[in-house]
Formats: structure tokens, sequence, C-alpha cells
């Protein structure tokens, strides 16, 4: 540019150059004049002489050192004209650097107000001179970008963690929770398949609980033992598995146009303070970002909490029933015990009065078992008369002992002078089951005797006789017992027989 409007420069204001050059020569004129002016008013003053042309021109020839005084504004002109040039070409040198820097400037404020913008497209223009601070805008622009990046995957990040920590308290059953996480995380990262696994509670099997967009012919029944596979390995190691090289024959994705291997399949386990609950696996035809593998196990994390919250409420609320119901049965094993005790208490209450009266029976009983064995000779036999039983009156009127009674017939103690006939009549009555009585002489030990009132009672079980007990009474006078012999010999029609054969 060679001129320039509203300048500036050293205390002097310029419309244009060529104005600047006019006044400076105008300037240097005026000095001249006044400078010839000045010089002629002190001559006339210091001669005294009046202020006409012809007294100047005396002065100016009497001295010739005027008549360069008289040529001072030429000179003054031609020096300030020099100077209005030189100013010039200083004033063209700082407006184009003025124009050079505002022009500068613009380019990196519309650089700046591009990328305030968010216009990460915008380049530094070429015109831009300062190669320095281009390379700093550049790095800036580059820190912006990525910095932009940084916030949008938090910002994905964020919105996605609140969607699906909203999508876990919709929901509380774990196999609908697992179709709906499986189905959110696959179309929020824009994968093309998808599938969960939950581990068994003997934590031995994984189970498919959730599939998206598989061949469910092949997969709704899968299940995975625990270490087999991709899968089950990353149960084992609790870590994620990205595979980027996927094998032709490890998985396809489907679609209406066929089936297509996937670029990316990312296995994450469901790890929940350090205990893995189950596996997700997640296969796409695009390779997932790190933010977004790092969103996915956010994620499993949170759902695995969440699954193990679910399976705890379930073995809670199982315990509580099964509590329930174990109350419930305590209560009527209590109200059962109740009618026991209850029972038990009439029954303990019947049986002591039992045990009262059979207490009382017992003395009675032992009253009249010690007066029956002071008073009775009691044996039992078998039914072919040998002796099983023998009491303590027994053993004393006999004499013998009972180890010597005890296995032997009762022929041990039958004295000679019985007759066969009574026993036969007896062994008769008391084998058709009716009892004996008659007056028997027995023979002791020293061969003495003592008479008896003796009575046989057979003993019946089923209708049939199976022993025989004895019970004799001790007739002390002989006149009497004899005489009550006779008399039953005489009953039984057996002293006739005797007296005939006598």
């Amino acid at each position: 540019m060679s001129t320039f409007r509203n300048t500036t420069h050293m205390g002097f204001s310029y419309s244009d150059g060529r104005l600047a050059k006019r006044k400076f020569v105008f300037v240097g004129l005026l000095l001249g004049l006044g400078l010839i002016a000045l010089a002629m008013a002190v001559d006339l003053l210091a001669n005294d002489l009046p202020i006409t042309i012809t007294s100047i021109g005396m002065i100016y020839q009497r001295n010739a050192t005027h008549w360069i005084i008289l040529t001072s504004p030429v000179f003054l002109s031609a020096v300030f004209f020099v100077t209005a040039r030189m100013v010039e070409h200083r004033e063209r040198i700082i407006a184009h650097q003025l124009n050079s820097e505002k022009t500068q400037f613009a380019i990196v404020e519309d650089f700046v107000s591009q990328l305030e913008n968010q216009n990460f497209n915008v380049a530094i223009s070429q015109e831009f001179q300062n190669e320095k601070l281009a390379s700093q805008l550049e790095k800036f622009k580059s820190k912006l970008i990525a910095e932009k990046e940084n916030e949008e995957k938090r910002s994905w990040e964020n919105q996605g963690l609140a969607k699906f920590g909203e999508l876990l308290r919709k929901q509380s059953d774990a196999e609908l929770l697992s179709q709906d996480v499986l189905r959110f995380l696959v179309k929020y990262l824009r994968a093309n398949q998808g599938s969960l696994f939950l581990i068994d509670s003997n934590e031995e099997l994984l189970e498919l609980k959730a599939c998206y967009a598989y061949d469910r012919k092949k997969f709704v029944t899968q299940i995975i033992p625990v270490g087999q596979g991709l899968v089950g390995q990353c149960y084992l190691e609790k870590e994620t598995i990205l595979l980027l090289d996927v094998p032709g024959d490890y998985i396809k994705i489907t679609s209406g146009l066929g089936l297509a291997s996937p670029t990316c399949v990312v296995i994450s386990p469901l790890l929940s303070k350090e205990k893995v609950v189950g596996v997700i696996e997640v296969a796409s035809f695009d390779r997932l970002p790190k933010h977004q593998i790092k969103f996915l196990e956010k994620c499993a994390e949170a759902f695995a909490s969440v699954i193990e919250s679910v399976r705890m409420n379930e073995n809670v609320k199982n315990l509580l029933e099964q509590s329930q119901q174990q109350m419930e049965e305590l209560r009527s094993q209590e109200e059962e015990m109740r009618q026991n005790m209850e029972e038990l208490q009439a029954i303990q209450e019947q049986m002591s009065r039992q045990l009262e009266e059979n207490l009382e029976m017992k003395n009675q009983l032992e009253a009249r078992e010690s007066v029956f064995t002071q008073t009775t000779i009691l044996s039992e036999s078998d039914l072919y008369g040998t002796i099983t039983f023998v009491n303590s009156k027994f053993v004393e009127v006999s004499g013998f002992t009972s180890e010597e009674l005890i296995g032997k017939g009762h022929n041990v103690v039958r004295h000679p002078d019985m007759p066969k006939e009574l026993f036969r009549r007896m062994w008769t009555t008391i084998k058709s089951g009716r009892p004996f009585r008659g007056i028997v002489k027995n023979r002791k030990k020293d061969g003495g005797y003592y008479w008896v009132d003796a009575t046989i009672v057979p003993i019946l079980k089923d209708a049939k006789v199976v022993k025989y007990i004895g019970a004799r009474y001790h007739i002390q006078d002989a006149q009497i017992a004899e005489r009550l012999y006779e008399q039953q010999l005489e009953r039984l029609g057996i002293v006739t027989d005797l007296l005939v054969e006598a």
C-alpha cells in the first residue's frame, strides 16, 4: 500500500503521504521566512533604520551573510521535504507491518473462532507466517479434538451407565433381566450378536440364559462346562478376552442376506467381588474401541452384582419360606406334642394310679404269697409230670432240695402206700382239662411221710393243656389225714376194690 489513512506518528497527524510532504515543505518555508523577517528586524533595530525596502536593501548590500539567511526558506523547505520523504517511507513500513499483523491476527482469530464453534476440520491458513505459533495452534487443535473425543466418550459412557442402571432397577427376575441386559448392550454398542451365560448352583456348568441374533435351534439349550472353550476359559481366568482374528467356524452372524463372520468378539466375565457368576459374549462386524470394551466390563460388573443380589434374595426368600414352613410344622408338632403331653400326663396320672393300685395289689399279693408260701406246698410240672418248679414250702416239708426235685418226676415223692388207681384217675381228670383234688400221702427224703390235701390244676392255652400246677396243704394230724383218705377211697370206690383184693 502506497498510502494509509488515520495514521499517527511522532506527534503529527496525517491524512495521507502526499499531504505530509506538503505540510513538511510548507513548515520549512514558513520557518525560513520567519528567520528572514527576524534577521531583518534585528538589523534594522540595531542600525536604527526605518523599516523600508530601501533600508532593507542597504543592509543586504553591506552584509553578505543576510543573503544566506535570505535563501534559508529554500534550504529549510528542501530539508523538510527530505524529512517528509523519510517519514513517509517509515510510515509505509509501519503501515505494512500493521496490516500484516492485522492480517495474521485475523487468521488466528478466525482459526480460534472455528475451534470455539467446534469446527475441527479447519486448518491454519498458508498465509500465516509464524510457523512456531502455527505449530502450537495445531497442537492446541489436536488437544481440543482429543478432549472433545474424550468428553464424547465420557458422555456416551455416563449416559449408557445411567440407562443401564435404570434398566437394572426395573426388573427383578433373573432370566427376564438377562434378556433385557443383553438386548440393551448389543444395541448400545452397535454390535450384531450377543449371548449371556450364568453359572449353575454347583458351579460346574455355564447355562445360556439370553441370546441376541443367534440361531435359536443351535443355542437355545446350550450348556458349556467350566473351562471349555473361550467362554469357559474366560470364567476361569476372570479376565476379558478380545478376539480380533476370528476363525471362520467360530461364530456366524445371521442376516437376511445370509451368514458372515464377525470382525471382533469380546468375552467378558460377570465379576462381582472376585466371584464370577457368568460370562457375556458380544460379536460385531466393527472393532469395538477400548472405551466401549471398558463400558461393557463396567456393565458386566454391575449386572453381576445385581444377579448376585437377586440370587441372594431368592435364597433368603427360599430360606424364609422354608423357615415359615418349618415354623408351621413346629407349631403343628408343638400342638401335637402338647396334645401328646396332655395324653402322656393323663396316661402318667392313670399309670400313677395304676402303679398305686399295682403297688397295693403287689403288697397284697406279697402278703398273700407270704401266707401262701407259709401254708401251701406249690409245684409246677410239664405234660409228662416232670417237675419244673417247687416253692420253699415244698422243700421244707419234703426234705429235698429244689435241685433234687426240679427235672424229676413226681414219683420221687410218691409213697408206696398210695394205690395206682388213684393216680390213674388223677391223670385222666387233669388231662381232660379238669382239676383234681384228693388226699395224698407223700414220701420224704429221709423215708418218712407226710399227708397233703392236694389240688392239681391243668393250665390251658388255646384250649390245650400246656402244664400242671399243684397246690398242696400239709395235714399235720395223721389221724385226721388217714380218716379223710379212707373217706376219699370210699367215695371213689377204691376202698371196695382194695378190700376185695385183700
